[in-house]
């Protein structure tokens, strides 16, 4: 007998968001008695959710009422969600222009879970260029987007991710030795931008720039991309200024602040 999908439920989990979906525009607050009578729950166990929410920022204790409201960690995701839909609007006619003047794809990639999705795409002109699929989960550790993303997430987190993970090598130049792979993404912090050299396509190229949200934290990468061949050490100078150059047009319409030590 197939399982349901209510039996995959995990109960804390549920309680958690049944507890964050109480808060409306006329219910701001909540005390512990009160929502746990709302949701037919024990005091001790909304207490506990309660306070767990509070640690992780998704609610906060009003010291005067106290009581519970929505946290800022709310409002960040709420951004982050919403600049996410917004940037795909507002990026489709520079990726446009940026690759009428490179003839090569553009692609614009965020991070999802610990992959790299591309969320848009503006094809080459060229016969011969890189498929490009939107939403496909792609590893964070190798090509130019990817490891843009992963250079500028917090240390412990990449370093989280560099130990779960087991480097394959997908490429010729993947780099699947941990101690090179982590001093290769402090060079990209410094420098500001990726550049990849068939390290997840046999014969692809890739460079890549930040766009920058209101925190000053990377929320998107916009890349070009295409045959290895037309990604000569000419042309990769000429790349790397047009593709940053439009990051950081779409980092300004986003209202996206650029740290200055990448300006």
């Amino acid at each position: 007998m197939d399982k349901k999908r209510s039996d995959y439920y995990i109960k804390s989990i549920r309680r958690a968001i049944q507890a964050l979906n109480s808060f409306t525009s006329e219910e701001r607050e909540w005390g512990v008695t009160e929502l746990g009578k709302k949701l037919n729950l024990h005091k001790s166990t909304i207490h506990r959710i309660l306070i767990t929410l509070e640690d992780e920022g998704f609610v906060t204790k009003n010291k005067v009422t106290q009581k519970y409201r929505l946290g800022m960690k709310l409002f960040e995701l709420g951004h982050i969600i919403r600049y996410q839909i917004e940037i795909r609007t507002y990026a489709l006619p520079i990726m446009e222009k940026l690759s009428q003047k490179t003839e090569e794809s553009v692609t614009l990639s965020i991070i999802s879970g610990k992959k790299r999705v591309v969320i848009e795409k503006v094809e080459s002109i060229h016969d011969i260029r890189q498929v490009i699929q939107l939403g496909k989960p792609i590893p964070i550790y190798c090509g130019a987007s990817s490891k843009l993303l992963l250079a500028f997430l917090p240390d412990e987190e990449i370093n989280k991710i560099i130990k779960k993970k087991k480097l394959v090598s997908l490429g010729p130049n993947t780099i699947t030795n941990p101690v090179k792979l982590k001093k290769h993404l402090e060079e990209i912090r410094r420098k500001g931008y990726a550049i990849s050299y068939e390290e997840r396509i046999l014969g692809s190229a890739s460079v890549a720039a930040p766009i920058w949200d209101y925190k000053g934290e990377i929320i998107a990468s916009l890349a070009i991309v295409g045959p290895i061949n037309r990604f000569d050490k000419k042309k990769i100078p000429s790349f790397l200024s047009l593709v940053t150059e439009a990051a950081n047009k779409l980092s300004n319409l986003g209202g996206g602040r650029i740290p200055s030590s990448k300006l």
